[in-house]
């Protein structure tokens, strides 16, 4: 039963005290601006923002189950906890949370701004709702319930269901096999997912005699007939090799396999495959027996990832599939890269998706109950989820869990998902994203600092200015705590202090890591103090999008301008003294008056005096724009941009036109180097002494060729007369 006073009642007032702090004018303050903008970017503005008041409610320790038969859907965004930590906390105690509301839904959870169309569904329905605290006191107040005869009988149709999946897996004998080849799929029922793409690859094999005799212009009922070969591409752990391999055998194929540890070279796979295109069996070309049928496949695994050693392979592969005799499947995970660009037109393209997360966890609980292992279906949820349904990734999450239990909680799932985590694609965004998230020092969160820690090990140059750029725009969800007004604008200022004192630490640190000592083990400590620490301060979203760090556009035009100025010392170095600073500080002023300012106080007039006086220091346009580029005030910037094109025009036909002086030249002017004459070096015989001479007849019978018989004299060329 829903607590009292909670279910089907609107959205109620909370009169805590909690709630008196995060008051509607304060929530305002902090809603994402969504004027203008679709319902859709909108709403994900909002979900990425995170909760208005996070951590402003307890969280109830509820009894084991206490929600179990119970079906949730969330709406909306809750002001206490994220949706993600809401529905996480729901599947703990046994709940089950679907994304759209039906009659079958037990409760709707209602946040601000929920969806439309589910408010309707509810309505429809009659689909009894709570606000946020109504579900935080159904997990206080409900025991752990017994189970109606409904929800009982589903369960069991289910388990029995597993059970029976269980035993017709037949897994192959033997303990050392892994858990992926011994569950491997032996019946095409047994493939999770993508049985549109499985049977068109089974009927293009099976008419593949019909096609040949055809010559391939015949597209058949799935058009894909007019193809020597197949290109599967998909993400891995889809089962793409696995099907390719069933589906040969299933039609009475034997399979030649070439995969990404083999070296497939343009020499190699002519060598290899020379015979085998001309339909000649995997048994004849293994050991020189003859196929039954002599019917065969080549499997091109990993295609995409060939490498420097595999140069030349990919032409070779296609020209092998212009003039085959026996079919050719090309697996590889992702068809737009460039390397594959040359099989577009030769190949048929089949894309695997990923299985659902309900298709996944049908097979891995038959797996779980036949090793007599004990995992809830919302465990096994968190696995799917964390392996990004990836079939070969939660079956060895699975078979690693064996080795030391047979049991697995809905924590231990969270935490072992967390950890096994399929890794992704991560940029400098995502990670500052992920690090300041309103719920990753929240109550809920379970993560130490370690894994906190990985996220600044993931990308060590970037996040830390990530952290440096962005912290000032950041809405720390310590400080919403705070009423509105003088007490949080201190909180915010005092946390914004103490997020800044820890970067400055963490730039003490890098120094001492990038110095001349150069320090490498305190890289952990620099993580700690440069990322982690300011935003256990600064957590709780952002106002709008994180910048890029400025430092690297800033830090880049300093070393520009050093080089520069550099360089224009050098050349004063000619007719005055000074270092690049004292150039920078007290001789700016004065070479600005002599080469600048006679431009733009008179124009035209000007242009002489000044190339008279940048000769007599011996500068150089670009030293000039070095001059005005370094000017602090940036005045005379101003002022250049205001003088008219024609005179700017003038005054670069002027110096061109003119000879000027130069302060550095070449020792040796570009062009032909200069030959240089070998002088006679002796030989050891010169300097060891006369008594290994020879005589002078020897070497001149030694040099006489004219009666060497292998030596043939050149015959004379006739002239050609001109006619």
């Amino acid at each position: 039963m829903a607590p009292s006073g909670r279910a089907n009642d609107p959205i109620p007032v909370d009169d805590s005290p909690q709630a008196k702090r995060t008051a509607p004018q304060d929530r305002d303050a902090k809603r994402v601006k969504t004027e203008g903008v679709p319902a859709w970017r909108a709403a994900a503005a909002r979900r990425a923002a995170g909760p208005v008041a996070p951590g402003s409610k307890e969280i109830p320790q509820g009894k084991p189950n206490c929600l179990a038969g119970l079906t949730l859907v969330f709406t909306g965004e809750l002001n206490s906890i994220s949706r993600d930590d809401a529905v996480d906390l729901a599947k703990r105690y046994g709940a089950k949370v679907t994304t759209s509301p039906s009659s079958k839904t037990s409760y709707v959870i209602l946040g601000e701004n929920a969806g439309a169309k589910k408010l309707e569904v509810i309505k429809k329905n009659k689909i009894k709702t709570l606000d946020e605290d109504g579900f935080l006191a159904l997990i206080a107040q409900r025991g752990a319930q017994e189970l109606d005869e409904a929800t009982s009988a589903r369960l069991k149709a289910e388990e029995k269901k597993i059970e029976q999946a269980a035993k017709d897996l037949a897994p192959v004998s033997g303990n050392a096999l892994l858990w992926t080849d011994k569950y491997a799929p032996k019946q095409l029922k047994e493939l999770i997912g993508n049985k549109a793409n499985v049977e068109r690859l089974q009927a293009w094999l099976r008419d593949w005699p019909k096609s040949v005799r055809a010559n391939f212009k015949k597209p058949g009922p799935n058009g894909m007939n007019v193809f020597r070969a197949v290109l599967i591409s998909g993400p891995p752990g889809v089962g793409k090799t696995t099907a390719a391999h069933l589906v040969a055998r299933i039609e009475g194929y034997s399979v030649l396999e070439l995969n990404a540890s083999d070296t497939r070279s343009k020499k190699l796979l002519e060598s290899a495959l020379r015979d085998t295109i001309s339909n000649t069996s995997l048994d004849a070309w293994a050991g020189g027996a003859a196929h039954v049928d002599g019917r065969m496949v080549i499997i091109m695994d990993e295609v995409d990832g060939m490498s420097g050693g595999d140069r030349g392979g990919i032409g070779a592969i296609n020209a092998l599939i212009k003039k085959t005799k026996v079919p050719v499947i090309c697996i590889c995970n992702d068809r737009r890269n460039p390397k594959m660009t040359p099989l577009h037109s030769t190949t048929f393209n089949m894309t695997f998706s990923r299985p659902t997360t309900q298709a996944i966890r049908s097979r891995m609980l038959s797996i779980a109950f036949r090793e007599k292992m004990q995992i809830p279906a919302e465990v096994m949820d968190q696995l799917i989820t964390a392996a990004q349904n990836d079939l070969r990734l939660v079956t060895n999450m699975l078979s690693t869990w064996r080795l030391g239990q047979s049991r697995m909680t809905f924590d231990e799932g969270k935490q072992f998902g967390l950890a096994h985590k399929k890794p992704t694609m991560q940029t400098p965004f995502s990670l500052y994203g992920e690090l300041t998230s309103p719920q990753r020092f929240g109550p809920l969160n379970s993560q130490s600092l370690g894994d906190k820690l990985d996220y600044y090990f993931q990308d060590h140059a970037f996040v830390p200015l990530m952290v440096a750029e962005n912290y000032l725009k950041s809405n720390p969800a310590r400080a919403a705590k705070e009423p509105q007004g003088a007490a949080r604008d201190r909180e915010h200022l005092r946390l914004l202090a103490h997020a800044s004192a820890s970067i400055s630490d963490g730039d003490i640190i890098d120094t001492m890591i990038h110095g001349p000592q150069q320090h490498w083990s305190l890289m952990p400590h620099h993580g700690m103090a440069s990322s982690v620490r300011p935003a256990s301060f600064i957590y709780g979203g952002h106002s709008g999008f994180p910048s890029f760090p400025a430092f690297l556009g800033q830090n880049s035009k300093r070393m520009r301008i050093s080089r520069a100025l550099g360089e224009l010392q050098t050349r004063l170095r000619l007719s005055c003294t000074g270092s690049k600073d004292d150039v920078r500080q007290s001789y700016l002023g004065g070479l600005l008056s002599i080469t600048v300012d006679p431009v733009i106080e008179q124009g035209q007039a000007g242009i002489r005096a000044v190339i008279d006086s940048m000769d007599e220091y011996m500068l150089v346009p670009e030293d000039r724009d070095t001059l005005v580029e370094l000017e602090l005030e940036g005045s005379r910037e101003a002022a250049l941009k205001k003088v008219p094109a024609p005179v700017k025009a003038a005054f670069t036909r002027a110096y061109n036109a003119g000879s000027h002086p130069v302060a550095f030249q070449r020792a040796v002017a570009p062009g032909k180097t200069k030959e240089i004459k070998v002088v006679d070096v002796p030989d050891n015989e010169d300097v060891y002494g006369a008594d290994d001479e020879v005589p002078e007849e020897e070497e001149e019978a030694d040099d006489d060729l004219a009666g060497d018989k292998l030596i043939r004299a050149a015959k004379p060329k006739a002239r050609r007369t001109a006619k």
